[in-house]
């Protein structure tokens, strides 16, 4: 943690997958081969992929910053992701009322499924900007925890001198 270097964009980048690339390319190649999009609707997946990503980082920063905070905390963080992913795979219209305002608040599984496929299926700006503004909400969210909780840590490899 001592780089000279913006120390956020330095931790996820180093902890990226080469698999990942493959995943995503697979998906791509889904979507072509079945959906065959003109290229508004392309466009529009790959920016929508591109904000659902960005919610999962930044709630994936969020949960793991859970650590500064409280302590070793990988099984709750994960157990957090997990509830995301969970939840982005039920159909919107099974969830009303305070189940669907947490859906977009505390898991914002709404950012990662709900709003971009309705947005795809639609062709809706109103629901792109929606998923895009909330993408946006999670990164500034997840980077003022991560700095907050960095500024709360000690280490405990620090030793004191005294003379």
């Amino acid at each position: 943690m001592l780089y000279p270097r913006a120390l956020l964009p330095h931790l996820l980048l180093g902890q990226m997958n080469a698999t990942s690339w493959g995943d995503m390319l697979f998906g791509y190649g889904v979507y072509i081969f079945f959906v065959k999009p003109d290229v508004l609707h392309f466009a529009l997946f790959a920016g929508l992929t591109f904000s659902a990503a960005l919610v999962f980082v930044g709630f994936s920063v969020i949960t793991g910053s859970l650590s500064f905070f409280l302590g070793n905390s990988e099984g709750l963080a994960s157990q957090w992701r997990n509830a995301m992913i969970t939840f982005s795979t039920y159909p919107a219209t099974l969830f009303d009322g305070w189940v669907k305002l947490l859906l977009y608040t505390l898991i914002p599984a709404g950012f990662v499924s709900y709003l971009p496929i309705e947005a795809l299926r639609s062709l809706s700006w109103l629901h792109t900007l929606g998923a895009v503004t909330g993408a946006g909400a999670v990164m500034c969210i997840s980077t003022s925890v991560f700095y907050y909780g960095l500024r709360r840590y000690t280490s405990g490899n620090l030793m004191e001198m005294r003379g």
